[in-house]
Parts: C-alpha cells; sequence; structure tokens
C-alpha cells in the first residue's frame, strides 16, 4: 500500500504546477487547464 505522504507530495506538486500555469498564462483555454489539473487529485 502506498503511504500517505506520496499521496500528499503528487498533490501538492501538480497544485503548484497549476499555479504557476495560471499566474504565467494569457490564454483562457491553458488556465481553464491549469485550474482543472490542479484541483483533479
Amino acid at each position: 500500500m502506498v503511504p500517505l505522504d506520496h499521496y500528499l507530495i503528487l498533490g501538492a506538486v501538480l497544485f503548484s504546477i497549476g499555479a504557476v500555469g495560471v499566474f504565467t498564462q494569457r490564454n483562457a483555454l491553458i488556465i481553464y487547464m491549469c485550474i482543472a489539473g490542479a484541483l483533479v487529485p
């Protein structure tokens, strides 16, 4: 079984990638994809 720490680290990494994408992109579709990617895990 996978420890809870791995899930938390994966979620934090995906959320931070999504947050950086929202703040750096200007295209609305890309921003939506970053938000969706950050909220999925």
